[in-house]
């Protein structure tokens, strides 16, 4: 059982540390650059209303978490905080308002562990392709983003080409568009992004936090939880040691999938800005996405290759890497 255990941390610790060589020394400097040339805006933003946490945005948080959820590491659960009272509130939101100012984070929030679930129920468990990974985060990252997602949701809004991690969107409504867009364009290729929210580089993604204007204050701590993201890896009861994730999104953070929309974001706009067909009345519908799936159609046979090269070349600056179907 053991040496079950050390293969699936071998297995975990290797996808999540691709980068590591490439990715440290630019972490490094984009941290130096937005601690110093930003310090001032940094300590300006965290003093302003606008980004000032109260126990009313803690007790919202504490109520969009789900029940009976651990957070894999320490015996606390999200129905700990779920039956606990105001007062208590007030102290996280003190605790997340001192984050915001110091840029650091307390040791517990930045570890989490990694249970591996085979992908059916008759795959081969000695393969470790047949799994996926379930991510169990602190309680207190998911309460930290879910403030974020509720006060900043304007900053983090995704194009209208992507369908996934949406209130009120689901895959048949992507479906339906692609139906209605096949009606006048015959031509479409199906890409699957391999390992897609693993690849996910660091330096890039807050680059993009940026470019969005999210405040400095609030895109440093992500660098603080990210820049110590420790995770280990159980399996029937056994825990492997921590290793440092160096790339790829939290597993099981609530902003994870908002983070990858964001990353693969300006993928869809250069798609609808190249001048490439192909649209319902106006609404452009040559690119689709849901998460990682990307539908491409074009109206013509020659017009498909040249958004597959945006692709490719898109892929190639955001260390991603596409599988067409």
């Amino acid at each position: 059982m053991e040496y079950l255990t050390l293969a699936a941390y071998r297995s975990f610790s290797r996808i999540n540390t691709r980068t590591c060589i490439i990715l440290f020394p630019m972490m490094v400097l984009i941290y130096s650059a937005l601690s110093i040339n930003l310090n001032p805006k940094i300590s300006q933003e965290a003093a302003t209303t606008e980004n000032h946490i109260t126990a009313l945005h803690v007790k919202a948080a504490v109520a969009r978490l789900k029940p009976h959820k651990s957070d894999g590491c320490n015996d606390l659960t999200s129905d700990h905080l779920k039956h606990a009272g105001i007062d208590l509130y007030g102290h996280i939101a003190l605790l997340f308002n001192a984050i915001l100012w110091h840029g650091t984070l307390p040791e517990n929030f930045v570890y989490s562990t990694i249970v591996p679930i085979p992908k059916g129920q008759n795959v081969n468990t000695a393969d470790s392709a047949n799994f996926r990974s379930i991510g169990l985060g602190s309680v207190y990252g998911k309460l930290f983003d879910n403030i974020v997602l509720f006060q900043f949701s304007d900053k983090l809004q995704t194009s209208q080409l992507q369908f996934g991690f949406k209130a009120k969107s689901i895959t048949n409504l992507c479906t339906f568009v692609l139906k209605e867009a096949l009606s006048y364009y015959a031509f479409c290729t199906f890409l699957d992004a391999i390992e897609a929210f693993d690849r996910v580089n660091y330096c890039k993604l807050f680059r993009l936090l940026l470019k969005r204007d999210l405040p400095a204050c609030i895109v440093r701590v992500f660098i603080c939880f990210y820049t110590n993201n420790f995770a280990r890896v159980s399996w029937c009861g056994l825990f492997s040691e921590y290793f440092l994730a160096t790339n790829g999104v939290k597993q099981g953070g609530v902003l994870s999938p908002v983070l990858f929309c964001v990353y693969i974001g300006d993928l869809l706009v250069l798609l609808s800005n190249a001048n490439i067909g192909c649209f319902i009345g106006n609404n452009y519908v040559g690119a689709l996405a849901y998460a990682d799936d990307l539908i491409l159609l074009a109206p013509s046979a020659s017009a498909l290759p040249k958004k597959l090269d945006i692709c490719d070349a898109y892929a190639a600056e955001y260390c991603m890497s596409f599988n067409a179907e």
